[in-house]
């Protein structure tokens, strides 16, 4: 019988879900590993299922426990040397394998083999089960059959992933994904169309198909291919070892970026993360042998070629039993080349789902009137069921009055029918000036950016940026997934197109160049023109360029200017005279010049970013920066100073890694009230800092590395911004005893410091610390009485 304060606790279990059951032998780990990953799991918001020792009496599993792993999206299971001989572990464990749903093993001082075997402290576990049970031969049997089954699974092993810090963070790192892939999935039940059709592909694809296969979705652009592939993945994904997404294949091949994407795949299938193979193909032996025991579910979407799946995939003869291969395509010669004989047709919306899509996007109506039924009408004769022009055509007229809708799809009969492009770019061109520029700049230069990035740029461009990228969003032109602009293909060649048509003939005259050989072209022949906004150069795949003096001096109105893979392979023999005065950003990397161009005013600049440059300062005296908000440095191993920056009150993030040459920090940025990071790892010429006394946003501060570093600056009253904190590596000796004064620190490491001595006794106020790192401080002397204050502190390393 329960008490009544358990029985308010079933009744209080039943009413909730929750992300996480977590499963564990109390004896074993309730006070040590698993109170440590409980609190992670709780710190990251994920709602935890942890079982009151009152829910356990009795000789059976309670209702309520039963109820809450029914309840869970995933369960974590902490395999401990004793866990088999608890009955009610045993009963949970049934119910988990049961539900079908997420599992994370933890094999916590375990061998997985024993699990599965039964062997070890296993086999004595169970062989008191069958002495207990004699007459319930069958309970014990589910018991083994569940045990065996979970010994299967790929896990977190705590011999191999070490310390149990860093299997915490690994525990929760893999639920998070886990619980995303869950939530995606839940995203897509709105989606007209999308349940019939995934309910087809998997009757085609999984039933009477034991061994691996592969199966195609073919069609046009934006028939919701990928939405659809995405929607089997989140559906499917609980049964298979290893999941992986790989998005834009052709655009990852357009980029150059094909090497990557299939150094990401294997890394992710195969749990590797310094895993990286930059051969054509995939010829290791004992890579095919670890792929060939995964069951894995792999989607390769938007493929255009062959040889795109053979560079992914090459040299595998197979991949698990039972795994699973989609791929997407426009091509259906694609799928034949690839012997995909399971090949799904990706018809359009049929009349119903058109007109529902429709009302959704143009009305917020499930339940169209007849005004609405008949606007459906005459807008879908043009969209003919392609999910894409329907959600454009509709998103484009929502909010807007009855004579503005009719007189717009009026218009839009008078677009040739056949022709998508057109359809699309309608949408276009109901656009404001700025919104279309907008526009134009992610489909160039920004899909697949960080939001606040790309906020950040445009808000120095655009008098309404922010409420531009909301109007891009809510037109359907743009979506954000993970916070990153994403744009679907076939509009983002729409807007290339537009920049393309601006002068079919004279690159110089087009607004914006993104492709490689355009923009080395107008650069080498020094004909840029004030028409220029932006140029992107990837110089990975050609010759070295050599720029005049005067390179940058006609384009006067350049906003945007991104120099990549360029280190060393763009020449300024003679100098540069300026750069464009209206430079928001500016990624140079490989600069080759000592200092930026005396005539450059940085008024306009948002960010600069110059890593690995040979730079030696940036410029002489100050600068009025009243717009610049991010300095990147990195590995500009030249780099001796830093000018003045107390006129960039705006200054955010400054990254200097591996300045290995810079010898002092100007004493301004004590009084940089916005600035959040200060990065200086590895600059071992760096001897002193400033007061950070003003810089009261300050979050993060990396001094790792910095080898001659012999002193931290005093803390000048109470600072509650600075959260994590790096000191390993320096030559300190001691820290200040106002470090007492970083109330709201929550990771400090002082790992590796060789001269560091003792600790302050204020470093005892540090109430807010979960992490803290000492490993390597051979000198350090502290007993272990004082420990006491950081019980609380989940890593004291």
């Amino acid at each position: 019988m329960f008490s009544s304060q358990s029985s308010a606790a079933a009744d209080t279990i039943k009413a909730r879900t929750f992300d996480v059951f977590l499963s564990f032998r109390g004896k074993d780990t309730r006070d040590g590993f698993v109170s440590h990953l409980y609190k992670d799991l709780c710190r990251k918001n994920i709602e935890t299922f942890i079982d009151d020792e009152e829910l356990r009496k009795g000789d059976e599993i309670s209702g309520a426990l039963l109820k809450a792993i029914q309840a869970s999206r995933v369960s974590v299971i902490v395999f401990s040397k004793d866990y088999a001989s608890s009955k009610w572990c045993l009963a949970e464990l049934v119910k988990i394998m049961d539900c079908n749903k997420w599992v994370v093993p933890v094999f916590y001082g375990v061998d997985p083999r024993d699990l599965r075997n039964q062997t070890g402290s296993f086999a004595d576990a169970f062989a008191k089960h069958e002495e207990n049970f004699k007459h319930e031969s069958g309970k014990v049997k589910t018991w083994r059959s569940a045990l065996t089954a979970a010994g299967k699974l790929s896990g977190w092993d705590s011999q191999v992933t070490r310390p149990d810090s860093t299997l915490v963070d690994k525990i929760v790192e893999d639920v998070v994904k886990k619980l995303n892939c869950g939530s995606s999935s839940a995203n897509l039940k709105g989606l007209v169309g999308i349940e019939r059709r995934m309910q087809e592909v998997l009757s085609l694809f999984q039933d009477g198909f034991p061994d691996f296969r592969m199966l195609g979705i073919w069609g046009m652009g934006g028939i919701g291919k990928t939405t659809l592939a995405d929607a089997i993945y989140h559906h499917v994904s609980n049964g298979f070892q290893r999941c992986c997404f790989l998005a834009n294949v052709r655009e990852h091949e357009e980029q150059r970026e094909l090497l990557k994407l299939r150094n990401e795949f294997l890394s992710t299938i195969l749990e590797d993360e310094n895993l990286y193979i930059s051969t054509p193909t995939i010829g290791s032996g004992f890579l095919k042998d670890r792929l060939s025991k995964k069951k894995v579910l792999i989607v390769c979407d938007d493929v255009s070629k062959l040889s795109q799946i053979e560079f992914l995939f090459g040299g595998i003869d197979r991949i698990g039993p039972g795994s699973r291969v989609i791929v997407t395509t426009r091509n259906k010669q694609v799928l034949v080349q690839c012997g995909i004989d399971l090949i799904y047709d990706m018809k359009e919306l049929d009349k119903d789902e058109s007109v529902q899509l429709f009302c959704q996007c143009a009305f917020k109506s499930t339940n169209p009137t007849e005004y609405q039924l008949k606007l459906s009408k005459m807008a879908l004769s043009v969209a003919k069921g392609n999910p894409l022009a329907i959600r454009l055509i509709g998103s484009s007229l929502y909010g807007k009055t009855k004579s503005y809708q009719e007189s717009e799809v009026k218009k839009l009969n008078k677009v040739p029918k056949q022709d998508i492009q057109e359809v699309l770019k309608w949408s276009f061109d109901g656009l404001d000036c700025e919104e279309k520029e907008m526009f134009l700049d992610i489909a160039c230069f920004f899909k697949g950016k960080h939001r606040d990035y790309v906020t950040r740029i445009m808000d120095a461009c655009y008098d309404s940026a922010h409420s531009g990228i909301e109007n891009l969003i809510d037109k359907s032109l743009i979506s954000v997934s993970q916070n990153q602009i994403a744009m679907h293909d076939l509009l983002q060649q729409m807007g290339l197109n537009i920049v393309r048509d601006e002068s079919p003939l004279k690159l110089e005259k087009r607004s914006r160049l993104w492709i490689p050989e355009d923009s080395y072209n107008v650069l080498s022949e020094n004909n840029g023109t004030e028409m220029l906004r932006g140029i992107e150069l990837d110089m990975s795949q050609l010759a070295k360029l050599e720029l005049e003096p005067t390179a940058m001096m006609k384009m006067r109105k350049l906003r945007f200017l991104k120099f990549y893979h360029s280190y060393g392979r763009i020449l300024l023999f003679n100098g540069l005279l300026s750069l464009p005065e209206e430079l928001r950003y500016l990624y140079w990397e490989g600069y080759p010049l000592r200092s930026l161009p005396t005539k450059f005013d940085l008024g306009y600049l948002v960010e600069l970013d110059m890593r690995k440059s040979h730079l030696e300062q940036l410029w002489e005296g100050k600068q009025d920066l009243v717009n610049l908000k991010v300095i990147t440095l990195d590995f500009s191993l030249n780099l001796v100073r830093i000018p003045d920056l107390s006129r960039a009150p705006n200054l955010e993030k400054i990254n200097l890694l591996w300045c290995s040459n810079l010898r002092d920090l100007p004493s301004s940025l004590q009084h940089l009230e916005k600035l959040t990071l200060l990065n200086v790892n590895s600059c071992e010429n760096l001897r002193s800092l400033p007061s950070f006394y003003k810089a009261t946003s300050l979050t993060d501060l990396d001094l790792g590395g910095c080898s001659n570093l012999c002193s931290f600056p005093e803390i000048m009253g109470t600072m509650e911004s600075l959260r994590h904190l790096v000191l390993s590596g320096t030559a300190l000796k001691e820290l200040p005893s106002s470090m007492g004064n970083l109330i709201g620190l929550k990771y400090l490491s002082l790992s590796d410091c060789e001269n560091f001595v003792c600790l302050p006794d204020s470093i005892y106020k540090l109430k807010s610390l979960e992490r803290f790192y000492l490993k390597g401080c051979s000198r350090l002397e502290i007993s272990r009485k004082s420990w006491t204050p950081w019980s609380g502190c989940m890593n004291l390393i």
